[in-house]
């Protein structure tokens, strides 16, 4: 009840209250003013008592009509009421509620009082609003009460705001500076009231000042001297109404800081902003055109100002330094005198004020200080016209002295880089900036634009980056470029924003830099190219060099390179008219008498310099080159060779003019100072060369002058220089010619001499003027020229005389090629008396028809026993004869031919029954039908019906024919065509059948034999055949009982070995090869392992010795079981396993493991004892068969060893081992199957080793060597011994000359035929012993005894086996036995036979061929230089021919010389140079010599080709072009997989060496690549699949710096060459880049080196950058780090070459999509580049992530100045704005809100610059505001900096 009472209550007394508020209202009606006004006050006294919140609405309409009442007195009370209610109940009327009520009636143009009245309501309101809390969020920049009342333009309003705003400000009201930015900018921005703007500006800036707190008037200022950025660019008035404003503000800050220091208040914060005032003020006259003429007003302000400062007693601020920099840029660009000595009056004063202060507190000045960047602007005041300005100029000129002697000191001093300080530029700013950074960081390279411009997108090459890149170097590169196009730095801009010439700032900062000990140098020819192509700095920099030259000189302790380097510079500014007399003028004071003597020279080479420059000055100096003056200055041996050097010098230039000086020229050949006569001669050879003086008549007169040049080396130098253009007329003077051709000749073989370097480089300069001579006339000159010429060549053995010879050589070379007979004569061949033997062997063993039943081995290699009328003609129906009579000798010599169970025997036999089934499958293949595809499928068919036939004669065979039909299989298998793999396939399943069946021991062990063997002729991609057999043979080894399987499995195992890890040409699958190189590697290692523990099983004694084998694999040998079994019977069981082990060496090679092969290589002869009279020879069995197994083994692995370089062994001790072995042997008379077996093994592994080594070529034995094993060889077969002895002895003869019987896998087999010389009186034998001089008479007698042993010897076994060992020989050295079909690696078969042998005996060519055939390195008494060889080889290799001679051993010896050749012959020739060359010369002939080409195809395979020294690769790389000519396609793709395993293979030992070499490799591949590309290769090309996949393999290695930047210059130079002349279909998708929101690591940097190389070949002129455009959103939306930077400097470089269409497209889209990315620093930074890339500012801009950002609002205005822009400037600047909305209000959140990381989908990584971007965007929208609309411009305005 008593609720509801009380709300009853309530409710009737508000229904009174409304009813008295509605009288009251009511009474405000009344027509009466008087009556109103009481009414009013009534009203609001109610308002204020007793009426509760919220206002009614009736009280509110009221108050709005109250307001609009037309009495004013009415008006005026109610808004005085207003405000004191809202003041007073703010609950009941806010202030943000009243504020509209008071604005509103402005608008409807009331009376000046009143509208005073009203805003003075507001005032009032407003202090009241500030008083109680923050502005800022209560009036915003939208709805700013003064800014209503200012735009309501009510005409009591404007002053009353004037006034209000100065009361606030003098008031000091908290908040009174953010209250007021609106309303100040909004009065600046908006047009055609700017006599409002001066009077606000005035008379807040005097509030201020007088405000009761001084403290607050700095803000107030500051607020004001923003104010006028964005007004007085209008018309003359209203730049005087600005100019007005500035003065209002400086008087401000004057009154201010007296008032500061008479209250002893801090004044820094006063002074450093009124320094900021004049630094934007100055900036503003620098930048905009209507300030033009008045700037003499703001440097007086400015001076007036600092002396204010001064004269309170205020030190010197740092800050000053930034008005020192707009001087700076001021001072270029003054026009009228008064502005002139403005600018130096102040500049002036500042010098003085800074040099006071550092006086008066000790500071230390040795540091940059920006008053240098004047000197340059003041001194081209001093050469003013105005007497006034340049006495002013020359004033401040001296106080510069100083300050030059500082800026020496400041060099040691180290000091930040402001280049990467996050401030914002302004055009002042750029030039000290630049200087400053260079002189802190001198040595750095770091990008600028002109570096990439002038290298038109190809890096530089790194031919120099060794040496540091200075700016200087880089800007002198643009400017050479720009003169080479007649262009000029001012010319390049099509609008000018400023009245300042880019090239007087460039001149600017390379004056200070000239003093810089490190980059003055290249400074001061800066200086000299921007004098010479800018006729307006000529004069400036004179003077420059004058100035600087008087301080420097002044200075003793001053850098005499810098002044030298000045002084250079100074003729290269003679070029233009008006600086030509000074320039003479002041040379000319150098040459007088009285000065000293070291400026006379000094000053007559700068005048021939300059004459170089412009002729005018020719006068001058040929009055200096008199020849009187050469009498006068006799003494003075600097000034007699200064004179001479330039009379040789404008004799160089000008001959023209050198025969104006020819008095000159004849007075220093008559000099008797010999460096004078030399340039003497020099200069007239100069005149002789342009004929414009006669050679023959000069010759005449000078002859007779010369010293004794034999004595003097200068003097020859110089007459050999002379001598060489005798050579034009001389078939017109023969005798003359004659008597110079001698004088040469004598000077060049001068040796007295030859390690005085003056005399080599006379002697160097002797054949290089010989080589212009007709080599007819040479040969005339000197008698018996060829032989002297030839021995001169060959022993010489100074590098650099060699390097001069081999031009002259390569003329004579080229003489006899061209004067060659045109018809060869038939040279008579020489038939051997041995080859006469071999020939009649046939027909003198096998006379009867059951001769080969006798001698079975012979048959097989000797016979064809196809029927005699089918042999030559043979067709189809006669193929069933022909397969019967095969049939029939197959079972007939299977029958006849005895193996037992040796393995050798069984070897001999294998190897017989190859040429057995080669003649079989020919006779075949003649019949088979002609129509059948090709010949490969007749032989395929062939192979196939001869299996089949071997297959069907085994159930009706006894275990010896069975043994000799798979030995036969195994043959057939090696003859066959890799095409006929379903034959060899069958026939590997055939034998594996036999392989399991273990009670038939024959099969087992004669299978494993021919399995080994077959496994290596697979085809490259059938793997699964291949481990089909290892694994079988890893089977049986392990479970066999016999201990022969064991030994026969082992060596098939090792032969399996050379079949694994060969790389399978077209290998399809990558993935699929890596895993079966995976698997084989097992292999591998599996197949070791089982070698060695079945050695240990068998062989104990070998146990210490395999310990040593680290092989990766192979586990511990420790602990494992050992088995001492007898091998009396079986002494090849443990033979085949070090046979297996020794042809294992082959996939340890090709595995990498190096040191497992040199191991393996000492453990085989470790098992070969080394004879002495106090050992005991085979005290155990084990022993003897190891030694059976190593003898037979290690010719073999040497051979390998050597050819792959792997051999540093006492070969000679090796081979005398053998010997001594074999005697002692003999001498034991030990008897027994296994000393037997010995004897034969040691016999037949010497002569594979003596041949192996001989056949080779490389290693030389002494003769006496060679013949105790022959004669140890003859004793045995001629001696009553075993058979088995006795076949041991005639193999090992045979095989030493050459025979290769029992050789299947072609390690040893070297060509038999060499042509190396041999002195009969020679105690060493090189080569072949059956062509050897010194060994063919003992090898022809041996070969007759064995033949006549065959022919008629009693014993049937002897002549059995002398038989078959003759036919080894003679089938080898017939090579009959060869496959069938022969794939060589070369698209032709390359043959010799073509080569003409029509060189003359006399022929340098066919002599220095014979001098490389016959070098002699093992006599230490004919040692040659290395630098000799590699000479004759570079001179060979440039022959176009050359003689038919093994080049193969040749270039084999070349490469090892230097084991031979001591330290003290290379002549500081390094040995690997020769090797080298050795490359070259195989590379230039490779295409017409087999054995070159059979050498670089085995240099190019991997196993190979990763052992070379890095040089070598590099070559063979680089010379991918050559390659591509001489290898298969087959091959090509081989290489191209081989290469790509070397750059990629984790176990490569590419990865050995560092990045710096890895790098150089693949710089050579991309060189050869490009080589390559350059030929045309087109798709249809066979080397295209090649190189695509080498680029594609190359691309990926291409690294970045973490910066971004290419890590190896000249890589990525090398690789953007090549990719240029790629065609698309070669790169392919290689270069696509997939569009992605985000990428992961590797992913980023692939795309960004993908898009740099892109960028790159756009640059260079490939590719359009529309590629680029359609990648714009990946390459702008992109978080910026290291790499992505160096993406945007690439993609801005290839931008600077597109049209201004691309450029304006792109700038437009990178603002748009700044507007919507995530990453909005990278597209300012793009921004950035782009526009500072295009700017007139470009040379001087430093070029870093954040100074291209504080550096856009410079940047982007002036892009924005060319005319391309004239119709988008507005669209750029509405973008513009929109991202710096976006921007700002995304910091200005950051900055309130701590938590809030992500605004408008804005990455949180780029919050930490948030306030930096928007600063710049802040800035760079007030440096385009005027394309801004008003409103915008508005709202701009408003922001403040964050």
């Amino acid at each position: 009840m008593a609720s509801s009472s009380s709300a009853a209550a309530a409710a009737a007394g508000a229904g009174a209250g409304a009813v008295a508020l509605g009288r009251l209202v009511d009474r405000t009606r009344v027509p009466d003013p008087t009556l109103q006004r009481h009414a009013v006050a009534a009203l609001f006294r109610h308002l204020l008592t007793s009426v509760p919140p919220p206002l009614p609405s009736a009280a509110h309409d009221a108050l709005s009509s109250l307001l609009a009442s037309p009495h004013p007195a009415v008006a005026a009370h109610a808004a005085a009421s207003v405000a004191r209610l809202a003041a007073s109940r703010a609950d009941l009327l806010s202030p943000e509620l009243a504020l509209p009520l008071l604005i509103a009636p402005l608008s409807a143009s009331p009376s000046p009082r009143l509208a005073s009245c009203f805003v003075k309501a507001v005032a009032a309101l407003v202090s009241c609003a500030l008083r109680s809390g923050s502005a800022a969020s209560r009036f915003p920049p939208h709805d700013h009460p003064f800014v209503q009342a200012l735009a309501s333009g009510a005409d009591g309003a404007r002053a009353e705001l004037q006034r209000q705003a100065a009361r606030l400000v003098a008031e000091g009201v908290h908040g009174v500076v953010g209250f007021l930015r609106p309303f100040v900018m909004f009065a600046a921005v908006r047009k055609g009231d700017t006599a409002f703007v001066k009077d606000l500006i005035g008379a807040l800036a005097a509030a201020a000042v007088a405000a009761a707190r001084p403290d607050s008037a700095v803000p107030v200022l500051k607020l004001l001297a923003e104010c006028l950025l964005h007004f007085g660019r209008g018309d003359g008035e209203e730049v005087r109404l600005w100019l007005s404003s500035v003065e209002c503000l400086v008087d401000a800050y004057v009154v201010l800081l007296r008032k500061f220091a008479h209250a002893q208040m801090a004044t820094y914060d006063a002074q450093a902003n009124s320094v900021e005032l004049i630094e934007m003020l100055l900036s503003q006259c620098s930048l905009h055109h209507q300030f033009m003429g008045n700037t003499s007003v703001v440097l007086g302000l400015s001076k007036h100002l600092f002396l204010a400062q001064k004269d309170l007693g205020l030190c010197y601020l740092p800050e000053i330094s930034v008005v020192l920099s707009s001087l700076a840029f001021i001072l270029s660009g003054l026009e009228f005198e008064h502005e002139q000595l403005s600018g130096l009056k102040l500049l002036a004063f500042l010098i003085e004020w800074r040099h006071e202060n550092a006086l008066r507190t000790n500071e230390a000045v040795h540091h940059f200080s920006e008053e240098i960047v004047c000197v340059l602007p003041v001194i081209n005041l001093v050469i003013s016209p105005s007497k006034s300005v340049k006495s002013v100029a020359s004033h401040v000129l001296s106080r510069f002295h100083v300050l030059v002697l500082d800026l020496l000191a400041s060099c040691s001093s180290e000091q930040q880089d402001s280049s990467m300080v996050h401030h914002i530029s302004k055009p002042t700013s750029i030039l000290p900036k630049l200087v400053h950074h260079l002189w802190s960081q001198s040595s750095s390279s770091g990008f600028i634009f002109t570096k990439y411009i002038t290298s038109r997108g190809l890096a530089e090459s790194a031919g120099n980056s060794t040496e540091p890149n200075y700016w200087t170097h880089q800007i002198n590169e643009y400017l050479s470029a720009l003169r080479k196009e007649k262009l000029s730095l001012d010319s390049l801009s099509s609008k000018k924003i400023q009245s300042v010439a880019i090239s007087s700032l460039l001149s600017s900062a390379v004056s200070v830099l000239v003093m810089h000990p490190k980059i003055g140098t290249s400074a001061a020819q800066s200086l000299a190219l921007l004098g010479a192509t800018d006729p307006k700095l000529g004069m400036p920099l004179l003077v420059l060099i004058l100035f600087y030259t008087k301080v420097l000189y002044s200075n003793n302790n001053c850098d005499a390179n810098i002044l030298l380097s000045l002084l250079e510079s100074l003729p290269s500014l003679a070029v233009h008219g008006f600086v030509l007399p000074l320039s003479l003028q002041l040379i000319s004071s150098m040459l007088k008498k009285d000065v000293k003597s070291v400026l006379y020279p000094i000053a007559v080479r700068l005048l021939c310099k300059m004459w170089t420059v412009t002729d005018w000055a020719f006068q001058n100096l040929q009055g200096t080159l008199d020849p009187e003056n050469f009498s006068n200055s006799v003494d003075d041996r600097e000034v007699f060779t200064s004179i001479a050097a330039s009379v040789r010098d404008v004799c160089k230039q000008n001959p023209d003019r050198g025969v104006d000086l020819i008095l000159s020229v004849s007075a220093c050949i008559e000099s008797r100072d010999s460096v004078v006569q030399a340039l003497g001669l020099e200069s007239l050879s100069y005149l002789c060369e342009e004929d414009v003086v006669d050679f023959y008549t000069a010759w005449k007169v000078i002859s007779k002058q010369l010293l004794d040049f034999s004595i003097d080396p200068t003097v020859s130098h110089g007459l050999c220089i002379l001598l060489r253009w005798g050579a034009m007329d001389s078939e017109a003077y023969p005798g003359t010619s004659k008597h110079l051709i001698q004088i040469l000749w004598s000077i060049g073989t001068y040796r007295e001499k030859n390690v005085d370097p003056l005399w080599v480089k006379a002697r160097g300069t002797a054949f290089q003027s010989l080589s212009h001579y007709k080599i007819s006339l040479i040969k005339d000159a000197i008698p018996d020229f060829w032989r002297i010429n030839y021995e001169c060549f060959t022993t010489e053995r100074n590098l650099e005389v060699l390097k001069a010879m081999d031009n002259f050589q390569a003329e004579i070379i080229n003489f006899e090629h061209i004067n060659r007979r045109r018809l060869t004569t038939d040279k008579i061949t020489t038939v051997h008396k041995f080859e006469k033997l071999l020939d009649a062997f046939p027909q003198a063993v096998f006379k009867g028809k059951s001769a080969h039943h006798r001698f079975p081995g012979a048959a097989l290699l000797t016979l064809n026993f196809t029927p005699k009328d089918i042999l030559h003609e043979g067709k189809s129906k006669d193929l069933p004869r022909v397969h019967a009579a095969y049939e029939q000798a197959l079972v007939e010599m299977a029958e006849s031919m005895y193996i037992s169970r040796n393995m050798v025997v069984a070897l001999l036999a294998l190897h017989s029954w190859k040429s057995f089934v080669s003649n079989w499958m020919q006779a075949v293949i003649a019949c088979l039908d002609t129509k059948e595809s090709s010949k490969l499928n007749k032989a395929s068919k062939a192979a196939d019906d001869i299996f089949k036939i071997l297959c069907k004669c085994v159930p009706v065979s006894t275990p010896s024919v069975v043994v000799s039909i798979a030995l036969a299989i195994g043959a057939l298998c090696l003859v066959v065509p890799p095409t006929a793999h379903l034959v060899i396939s069958s026939a590997s399943d055939f034998l594996l059948r036999w392989l399991f069946q273990y009670e038939h021991e024959h099969q087992q062990w004669s299978t494993a034999l021919s399995l080994g063997l077959i496994s290596n002729c697979f085809h490259p991609t059938d793997k699964r055949s291949k481990l089909q057999v290892i694994n079988g043979l890893l089977e049986v080894i392990s479970k066999t009982e016999s201990y022969l399987v064991k030994g026969a499995c082992g060596l098939g195992l090792g032969y399996c070995c050379q079949a694994l890890l060969a790389r399978a040409d077209n290998a399809a699958d990558s993935e699929l090869e890596a895993t079966t190189q995976l698997t084989e590697r097992a292999s591998v290692e599996e197949i070791l392992h089982t070698l060695t523990t079945s050695l240990v099983q068998l062989c104990p004694f070998s146990c210490y010795s395999l310990k040593k084998l680290s092989i990766c694999g192979i586990k511990s040998l420790e602990g494992m079981e050992e088995k001492y079994v007898s091998l009396e019977d079986d002494p090849w069981a443990v033979a085949g396993l070090v046979l297996g082990l020794g042809n294992s060496v082959v996939s340890l090679y090709r595995l990498g493991a190096y040191e497992a092969i040199i191991e393996v290589k000492n453990i085989l002869i470790s098992w070969i004892p080394d004879v002495d009279s106090s050992s005991l020879l085979f005290d155990e069995e084990d022993s003897a068969s190891l030694c059976m197994g190593s003898c037979l083994a290690l010719p073999s692995v040497l051979a390998f060893c050597q050819k792959v370089e792997l051999l540093n062994d006492d070969l000679d001790a090796l081979f005398n081992r053998y010997t001594s072995l074999a005697t002692n042997l003999l001498s034991l008379k030990k008897s027994g199957t296994i000393f037997q077996n010995l004897l034969m093994a040691i016999c037949i592994g010497a002569g594979s080793f003596l041949s192996s080594i001989l056949n080779d070529g490389v290693h030389a034995m002494k003769f006496t060597d060679v013949k105790d094993l022959l004669d140890t060889l003859k004793h045995i077969y001629t001696h009553p011994y075993p058979p088995l002895v006795h076949l041991g002895g005639m193999l090992g003869t045979v095989n030493a000359f050459g025979a290769g019987a029992g050789d299947l896998t072609g390690i040893c087999r070297q060509p038999t035929n060499s042509q190396i010389k041999h002195e009969k009186e020679s105690s060493l034998v090189r080569g072949p012993v059956l062509t050897s001089s010194v060994g063919e008479t003992l090898s022809t007698s041996m070969i007759q005894e064995i033949f006549l042993l065959a022919k008629d010897a009693e014993d049937d076994h002897i002549k059995d086996y002398a038989a078959w060992a003759i036919s080894f020989l003679r089938s080898r050295w017939l090579s009959k036995n060869q496959i069938i079909f022969d794939d060589d690696c070369s698209q032709r078969n390359s043959s010799d036979s073509n080569q003409s042998t029509s060189f003359s005996d006399e022929s340098l060519v066919w002599n220095l061929s014979q001098w490389l055939r016959d070098l002699n390195f093992e006599k230490p008494d004919s040692m040659v230089s290395t630098s000799t060889v590699a000479t004759v080889l570079r001179c060979l290799s440039k022959a176009p021919r050359l003689p038919s001679i093994d080049w193969g051993v040749i270039v084999r010896r070349c490469m090892n010389v230097e084991a031979h050749i001591p330290d003290m012959l290379t002549n500081h020739h390094d040995p690997k140079l020769l090797r080298e060359e050795c490359l070259y010369i195989s590379l230039a002939h490779a295409s017409h010599i087999s054995p070159l080409l059979h050498f670089i195809d085995d240099l190019t395979d991997l196993s190979r080709f990763r052992r070379l020294e890095i040089n070598l690769q590099s070559i063979l790389l680089q010379y991918l072009s050559t390659l591509m000519k001489l290898f298969s396609l087959s091959r090509l793709d081989k290489l191209s997989e081989d290469l790509t395993e070397y750059l990629y293979s984790p176990t490569s030992s590419y990865l050995d060496y560092s990045s710096e070499q890895r790098s150089m490799l693949r710089t050579s591949f991309w060189k050869g690549i490009r080589e390559c590309l350059v030929e045309d290769v087109s798709e249809e090309s066979s080397g295209f699949s090649c190189i695509k996949k080498c680029i594609q393999s190359l691309s990926p290695l291409l690294s970045l710096h973490k910066d971004g930047q290419p890590e190896f210059i000249e890589e990525w130079s090398a690789a953007i060459k090549c990719l240029t002349v790629a065609q698309k279909g070669l790169l392919g998708d290689m270069l696509q880049v997939e569009i992605s929101s985000s990428f992961n690591e590797l992913e980023h940097i692939d795309v960004a080196k993908k898009i740099i190389i892109r960028a790159r070949m756009c640059s260079s002129g490939c590719g359009s950058v529309d590629e680029l455009g359609n990648i714009k959103t990946t390459i702008l939306s992109t978080r910026l780090d290291g790499v992505w930077w160096n993406v945007l400097v690439e993609v801005a470089g290839a931008l600077y070459y597109a049209d201004s269409r691309m450029k304006k497209q792109w700038l437009l889209d990178a603002l748009d999509i700044g507007c919507v990315t995530a990453h909005p620093s990278t597209v300012l930074h793009f921004v950035g580049l782009l526009c500072g890339s295009c700017c007139i500012y470009m040379p001087l801009l430093i070029v870093n992530p954040t100074n291209v950002l504080s550096d856009l609002p410079v940047t982007l205005p002036s892009f924005l100045s060319s005319s391309i822009w004239d119709d988008l400037r507005n669209s750029v600047a509405d973008k513009l704005w929109l991202l710096t909305a976006r921007i700002y209000t995304w910091a200005e959140q950051l900055t309130h809100s701590v938590g809030l990381a992500r605004h408008d989908h804005i990455h949180g990584s780029e919050a930490e610059m948030a306030i930096f971007l928007a600063n710049i965007l802040r800035c760079t929208c007030i440096a385009v505001e005027d394309h801004l609309a008003v409103e915008k411009k508005l709202k701009l305005a408003n922001l403040e900096a964050l």
